[in-house]
């Protein structure tokens, strides 16, 4: 119970975090959920806080590094393998030994083979970290690609040098033959294993599909399980679970965009799925580093203040060794930096050295350390795990300060302000259309018009005070021309009565604002008592549905409501001005739906959907138009479409 509490409080922290950046963007997000994680770090709970390297490694790492394959481009790897292969290979493995050399020499205490398990663990870097601190900026498309496809492959790398390294410290025996060997067998075992596996479990999907199980229910469960099997049954072969669950993740992308067109409802599903997944997953991962870091620091500054600065000597000087490695890299052109200039050519290689973050995976592989080794516990692994983290930190503030220096700022080519007010010049041209075509069938077209302004990309700002005046007269007068009605023997008292009750609790059903409901509900029973006190205990009946209808009472409801809904809709067409518009709208909506209730016939859901495709088409032909006269940015247009096929698809999906 302790631990769920402590992960809760993790999870919690993520999601604070996730709200203060979006209210506060311009500090990238890592830095909030470390700040998150050192407020958690001064709770008890968190003093001893550990998590088994194993479960961490299996519940963290494998599904971020699945959903990283599958949202990578077959197109792209293929375009970048070379690439791939100097920076995430050639480049990882060399950056291991000269890193862990360094570690070496300036620590002669620390066994060879933990040096190199240091080195490894702080190779991989984090294409997620550096969208994260790069959201300000315009990195050079070509060179963030080449970013997240080293990230994906690096990682690999780095893990099975951990491996070997871990290994070799255990058994004292390290051969640089064997582990070269041994390095390719698990490396090209593990992309083997999640490429079958992989194929086999988009099988067992397309099979789910086809004989049309329930996606929520069978589909996206299979898919969210996928790395934990795959990861699991490669490190059973002793071989690389996390290449094996990259490779998956690219079959599974593969298979994902060949059936865009023809599973939406599977792909939406799925994306959101995994966008919530991986998010969160990343986040827990910052915030536990801000959770740790603290204690360890202090930890090792009780220990020894001049060995806890020797440590953060070491990794910055770590960092800056990855650093130079990767310009000298770029600028010796063993990685292709595309770039017209020279000029541009020595930025484009600063950007690709600097954006070499750490994060998610450095923290999980220290974290993955194991706790015993041959019976006693691995030496030093506190320190091991301090390094990496500060190593991380420095590699997020160094590009966050520098980055901006020499990259242009991101240009938003349109505003949120634009965007809605071109959004609510779009719908009106839609709803102007369909008034000018489709007149036919009112209450449909009114229905449809509801519909599309639910689409403004903002809400309108209407008076509570008003919209209750506005109810109060608009109660008034219906109840006046029924209770006309009722005198005039057109319909009975007790149709009258039993109408106008239900009305008032349909309405304060609907209503969300408590203090507007309980208005209405003292509204109910002062109406009752001032009219009838019997009827008190006849609405009790009635709300529990235990009381007779009268005779005719669905005739005489129909004609009641048609005559109170079109006596309504008249009043407010007189009352509306420049000053109430969005109250009348409310209030509109509110007697159209209620209208809804008792005149809908089952043909006329077809009609509806017609009305509908009528105004999306309609709505693309004003977007089409604006952008011939070249009136708005691309972008603007764009998102405007994007905005249209996914409204359209949550409407024609919908119950």
């Amino acid at each position: 119970m302790e631990l769920f509490f402590s992960v809760l409080l993790l999870v919690m922290a993520t999601v604070v975090a996730n709200i203060i950046y979006s209210l506060f963007p311009r500090v990238p997000l890592a830095f909030y959920q470390i700040g998150a994680g050192f407020i958690l770090s001064w709770l008890p709970q968190f003093n001893h806080f550990q998590l088994e390297p194993e479960i961490f490694f299996l519940i963290i790492l494998a599904p971020l590094m699945f959903n990283e394959g599958q949202n990578t481009s077959y197109l792209s790897l293929r375009r970048h393998f070379k690439a791939i292969i100097s920076l995430a290979i050639v480049l990882a493995i060399l950056t291991i030994f000269i890193a862990g050399g360094l570690t070496s020499w300036l620590w002669p205490a620390l066994p060879t083979a933990l040096a190199m398990s240091l080195a490894a663990i702080v190779t991989p870097t984090d294409a997620v970290a550096v969208s994260s601190i790069t959201a300000n900026v315009q990195v050079p498309q070509n060179v963030m690609e080449t970013l997240e496809n080293e990230s994906l492959f690096n990682d690999a790398s780095g893990i099975v040098a951990l491996n070997l390294a871990v290994a070799a410290f255990s058994t004292g025996d390290f051969s640089v033959t064997a582990s070269v060997g041994r390095f390719i067998v698990v490396f090209l075992g593990g992309v083997l294993v999640g490429i079958i596996l992989g194929g086999l479990l988009v099988l067992l999907q397309l099979f789910f599909q086809r004989h049309l199980f329930s996606v929520a229910s069978v589909t996206l469960p299979v898919n969210l399980l996928a790395p934990f099997l795959v990861y699991l049954v490669a490190e059973e072969l002793h071989l690389s679970g996390i290449l094996a669950v990259v490779a998956a993740g690219i079959i599974h992308g593969i298979y994902q965009k060949q059936l865009r067109l023809t599973s939406t409802g599977n792909q939406v599903i799925l994306s959101t799925g995994w966008t919530i997944v991986s998010q969160l997953l990343n986040g827990f991962v910052f915030v536990l580093l801000g959770v740790t870091l603290p204690r360890n620091m202090a930890d090792l500054a009780d220990f020894s203040n001049s060995h806890f600065s020797k440590l953060l000597v070491l990794a910055i000087g770590l960092y800056v060794v990855m650093t130079v490695l990767r310009l000298i890299w770029a600028q010796c052109n063993l990685v292709h930096v595309p770039a017209k200039t020279s000029q541009q050519h020595w930025r484009n290689s600063w950007v690709l050295a600097l954006s070499g973050v750490h994060g998610t995976i450095t923290l999980a592989m220290a974290f993955s350390l194991p706790l015993v080794v041959k019976t006693q516990l691995l030496p030093f692994r506190t320190d091991l795990i301090f390094i990496a983290e500060a190593v991380i930190v420095i590699s997020l503030i160094v590009p966050t300060l520098i980055l901006p220096r020499i990259l242009p700022r991101k240009k938003n080519n349109f505003t949120t302000q634009q965007f809605n007010r071109t959004l609510s010049s779009m719908v009106d041209y839609a709803i102007q259309q369909l008034k000018a075509h489709y007149d036919q069938d009112y209450l449909t077209l009114s229905r449809v018009i509801s519909l599309l302004n639910t689409q403004r990309g903002h809400r309108e700002h209407a008076s509570v005070k008003k919209i209750s005046h506005l109810f109060q007269r608009t109660q008034s007068l219906e109840i006046a021309i029924i209770n006309d009605y009722a005198h005039n023997g057109q319909v009975k008292w007790a149709s009258a009565q039993r109408y106008e009750l239900r009305q008032l609790f349909y309405l304060r059903r609907i209503m969300l604002r408590p203090g507007m409901r309980l208005k209405l509900g003292w509204d109910i029973l002062w109406r009752l008592i001032k009219n009838n006190r019997q009827l008190l205990v006849k609405a009790y009946q009635l709300k529990k549905n235990k009381l007779p209808e009268p005779e005719n009472y669905h005739q005489d409801a129909k004609k009641m409501e048609n005559w109170g809904y079109h006596a309504v809709l008249k009043y407010l067409r007189r009352m509306r001005r420049s000053d109430n518009k969005a109250e009348i709208r409310i209030l509109r909506h509110y007697y159209e739906l209620r209208h809804q209730r008792f005149n809908r016939p089952a043909e006329e859901t077809t009609d509806e959907s017609e009305l509908l495709i009528a105004a999306f088409q309609y709505e693309y032909s004003y977007l089409q138009q604006i952008s011939q006269k070249q009136e708005l940015p691309l972008d603007l247009i764009q998102a405007l479409n994007e905005k249209i096929s996914t409204d359209q698809f949550v409407y024609m999906t919908s119950d």
